[in-house]
């Protein structure tokens, strides 16, 4: 089973006539979240048309016990295990690169990106991006707040950090600017420091010493690692935040994980020259060390999510069609069969949900060979 492929389905049969012989059904179609499946039943014993009204012939033939509990459905994924968040980093200073970090070095708030024209392009934490100069007079703005937490977080800001660029808030940064050996200015230009929303890895370099400052010198990414799988959307029913993934590991034992995010559908690569649509999900590891030592590398897995916590199920090989369209499955009584049509609800993992029906844990339903 793929992650495109799931198995649930259903098996319908006709009316069978009095007289108990092998019988066939094949073809019934049961669309289960949006998947497909075609059960094909060899074998079944028959059930008589009389037991429609009552009980019916004895029955020798494999049966299983309707039981209440959670319908769980099973989705097989691939993925790939790699550091989230990857991309290229610079400046807009102008000048030349003239020291570069090693690939792998883990960067924090205050730390040291790489230097241009030998001073450094510092890191700083925060969702909003360095649009325009902090200096005396600009305007306020949340750009300032997230300037002085900062600050504050280094040990250079003293008040509670706000909107408005304060002479405390000049004052600060001429602090930061004299521990780095910068010009105390009291005002920072674009491209000196660089906001993130958390520690960056650095994964490689994009330039080298010596070259022009420009808007890729080296290559980052978040400090965690995730695992990205693509799935059909019709799983998006199955695939939601919070669902567990068991995962096996190139050379490792198995791990646990759990779905953090879900995107919207987005283009992929067919296999034959076309695009279809997938479902962008992604696992976060459990326990992050069972990665230890392993980057960008294939995964497999499978997801499990629980579609109904409390349900009646039975198996879809127990289903049978009635005349009007219908379900309904075989219960045998004391050795013997009669016919109780059933009403259906959710497929999942070759189970599926009784909604309504003169039909009871603990009773024994008649399954296809």
């Amino acid at each position: 089973m793929t992650a495109d492929e799931q198995v649930p389905g259903a098996a319908a049969t006709t009316r069978r006539p009095r007289r108990r012989a092998p019988w066939l059904v094949a073809g019934a179609c049961v669309a289960v979240i949006g998947v497909v499946a075609t059960v094909l039943v060899l074998n079944r014993p028959p059930a008589s048309a009389a037991d429609d009204d009552g009980i019916g012939n004895a029955v020798d033939a494999p049966t299983e016990t309707v039981a209440r509990g959670p319908l769980t459905e099973r989705v097989r994924v691939t993925g790939r295990l790699a550091y989230e968040a990857v991309r290229d980093l610079g400046t807009s200073l102008g000048g030349t690169v003239t020291a570069l970090p090693g690939a792998g070095s883990v960067i924090d708030r205050g730390g040291e990106l790489f230097r241009v024209d030998n001073q450094p392009v510092v890191l700083f934490l925060g969702s909003l991006p360095m649009w325009r100069p902090f200096t005396s007079g600009m305007d306020d703005g949340p750009d300032v707040l997230q300037l002085e937490q900062n600050l504050a977080a280094l040990g250079y800001f003293d008040r509670e950090p706000d909107t408005e660029f304060a002479a405390s808030t000049a004052d600060a940064i001429e602090e930061w600017q004299e521990a780095l050996g910068l010009e105390e200015t009291g005002t920072i230009e674009p491209g000196r420091i660089v906001f993130a929303a958390g520690p960056l890895r650095v994964s490689g370099a994009k330039a080298v010493v010596g070259d022009p400052a420009g808007p890729a010198i080296v290559t980052v990414s978040g400090t965690e690692k995730r695992v990205t799988a693509y799935l059909a959307p019709n799983l998006k029913e199955v695939a939601v935040v919070g669902a567990k993934v068991q995962l096996s590991l190139p050379g490792r034992g198995p791990t646990e994980g759990t779905v953090s995010a879900v995107g919207a559908p987005v283009e992929q690569d067919d296999g034959q020259g076309g695009k279809k649509l997938k479902l962008p999900v992604t696992i976060t590891l459990d326990d992050a060390a069972s990665a230890d030592g392993l980057d960008d590398v294939g995964v497999t897995g499978e997801l499990t999510a629980v579609k109904r916590e409390d349900a009646l199920l039975v198996p879809v090989l127990a289903l049978l069609a009635t005349s009007g369209g219908g379900s309904a499955v075989e219960v045998v009584v004391d050795g013997e069969s009669k016919v109780v049509p059933i009403e259906l609800g959710a497929f999942a993992d070759g189970m599926v949900e009784v909604t309504g029906g003169d039909l009871e844990a603990g009773d024994e339903v008649v399954v296809a060979k």
